[in-house]
């Protein structure tokens, strides 16, 4: 397959590519380095980018990080700005834009988080856009054309590899969740590498 991963060059992002790399043909995109440029949250800079790519299999957002980590009290409006154009708005317009150049067929992965379920007070700004992919995800995959899929991803916070435990994974847990996502056959699922916690609903 030739898979288009914007998010390349983060701590996940090069273990999904690792991963890929020997299977697939890679298009490692990133905001400052890799094979092309874009920025996730300009919609121009993201129809730039598939015009650069052409047709492709598969898209992994492994994307989102970069979310307002604050107390309640000292969040402002800008602050969930910021988040739900990085973590939700970004990976939603990149489906949309990417749905003309995917393949019959194709496939979709987004990323979320553990935190729309396991906050903390620092992650008010963080945690509902969490959910709110994860929802954008299930509502939006049986809709899609052409036997295309969407899925999303769910890691808790990663650690390096000897210090995982119970809420926490290492890099290579959470990719391997994103290279099930891409090289199976399910849809509308959200992939939770939480570490062993549960499921809250």
């Amino acid at each position: 397959m030739n898979i288009v991963i914007v998010g390349a060059s983060g701590r996940i992002g090069g273990k999904v590519a690792e991963r890929l790399s020997s299977n697939h043909d890679l298009i490692r995109v990133g905001a400052r380095t890799g094979d092309l440029l874009c920025d996730y949250t300009d919609p121009t800079s993201i129809s730039r980018l598939f015009e650069q790519t052409g047709s492709f299999d598969a898209l992994i957002a492994v994307v989102g990080g970069d979310s307002v980590f604050k107390g309640y009290r000292d969040l402002v409006d800008e602050d969930y700005r910021f988040g739900f154009e990085r973590k939700f708005l970004g990976q939603v317009r990149l489906v949309r834009i990417a749905e003309r150049f995917v393949r019959d067929k194709g496939s979709f992965t987004l990323s979320s988080g553990f935190l729309s379920h396991y906050p903390n007070q620092a992650s008010i700004a963080t945690g509902p856009l969490n959910a709110a992919v994860d929802t954008f995800v299930q509502s939006t995959a049986p809709l899609l054309p052409r036997n295309l899929r969407l899925n999303v991803v769910s890691p808790a916070p990663v650690v390096e590899p000897g210090q995982e435990r119970r809420g926490l994974i290492t890099a290579d847990q959470a990719a391997e969740a994103y290279v099930s996502a891409v090289e199976s056959d399910f849809t509308g699922r959200v992939l939770r590498v939480w570490g062993g916690l549960p499921v809250h609903r």
